[in-house]
């Protein structure tokens, strides 16, 4: 499959929203210079993906609700655009530094038990700034919340490809990050943390978007996740 034109690339998923190509206008307008390396298309990828559509569901809503369905099937009318999204991040900085991503209303701690590796396939935002989940747009201060503190290895920092360029702290894991819970914390009524690690899976589970560490090409499946020793816990779960 080549490498296409951000248009080219939303056509087969157009119908699932309202205006997306004008949306991606917008992105390319506002990604006009060449930063990190990456191509004014590469940079629109990013800056989409991080927009608040009108009128309608947004494109990171709508893809990670794909990248987490059962049926694989889905995810086929993505493939043009998870190319240049994926090479795109790729191409970024790797970062090793501890994020923290909130999760509303819900108590997750029953499913992350110290010890167990869990993958997941969404692209999950995260912060470096635990300040921020303090906001009530994110996780606020009162209600059920899960906060993970999470010590990444391959963190993409997209501050200067993002749609909301005065927030420096947004960094994102990539679909298929893998890892194990250290342990968890309940400091406070309706208030669980839980600390996890990024380790390297037993293969990748999601290839690179590169034939070669310089040269990409995204594969259009995701391996599902095996073990050959039945004693280690491995979930793959949809990511928070």
């Amino acid at each position: 499959m080549p490498l296409v034109s951000l248009e080219k690339a939303l056509e087969p998923i157009s119908h699932f929203f309202n205006g997306i190509l004008e949306n991606a206008w917008v992105a390319k307008e506002n990604c006009q210079q060449s930063l990190e390396g990456l191509t004014q298309d590469e940079s629109a990828s990013i800056h989409l993906y991080t927009m608040q559509f009108d009128g309608g569901p947004s494109l990171f809503y709508v893809l990670n609700r794909t990248l987490r369905a059962e049926n694989r099937q889905d995810l086929q009318p993505w493939f043009s655009f998870l190319k240049l999204f994926l090479i795109a991040l790729h191409k970024l900085p790797s970062h090793a530094q501890t994020v923290w991503r909130g999760v509303r209303d819900v108590d997750l701690s029953s499913k992350y038990p110290k010890g167990k590796k869990v993958a997941w396939w969404g692209v999950s935002s995260c912060t470096t700034n635990v300040e921020v989940l303090k906001n009530e747009q994110f996780l606020g201060n009162t209600g059920i919340r899960t906060i993970f503190s999470i010590e990444c290895q391959n963190g993409k920092a997209i501050s200067r490809h993002s749609y909301f360029s005065d927030t420096e702290d947004e960094v994102i894991l990539m679909p298929g990050s893998y890892f194990e819970v250290i342990g968890q914390l309940n400091p406070a009524a309706g208030l669980y943390i839980i600390q996890l690690r990024e380790i390297n899976p037993p293969f990748p589970l999601v290839k690179p978007p590169f034939d070669k560490p310089a040269a990409s090409i995204p594969t259009e499946k995701v391996a599902p996740l095996k073990t050959a020793n039945p004693s280690v816990a491995i979930s793959i779960s949809p990511s928070p």
